[in-house]
């Protein structure tokens, strides 16, 4: 059993195992491939959003891929929950964003 599931999750489950596949090409194309362009898009989100709800009409506006990354993130965490799996978060780093109310569970 996984350690941070809920329930067993089968090894051959193949939607999980595409939806991650997705997940991990959309974040190496915004992270690696396309990093001079995200540096320069960083900060376009409507006032008090952030980089995974960023409150525009059209997330993919001027930056597909990142409208990309979020539509396979969003895949990945719907797949996820229904399987009983949950985001592991370093306890040191959720303690320091709890302490300064910066932690949105």
């Amino acid at each position: 059993m996984n350690l941070f599931a809920k329930k067993a999750v089968p090894p051959d489950d193949l939607a999980l195992i595409e939806a991650l596949s997705e997940f991990i090409g959309a974040f190496e194309v915004v992270f690696q491939h396309d990093w001079t362009y995200t540096k320069l898009m960083f900060g376009d989100e409507e006032e008090g959003g952030t980089f995974l709800r960023p409150g525009l009409k059209d997330e993919s506006e001027d930056w597909g891929s990142r409208g990309e990354l979020l539509e396979k993130y969003r895949k990945l965490k719907a797949l996820m929950e229904e399987r009983g799996l949950t985001s592991k978060i370093n306890p040191h780093i959720k303690t320091f964003l709890e302490t300064y109310n910066q932690w949105i569970p």
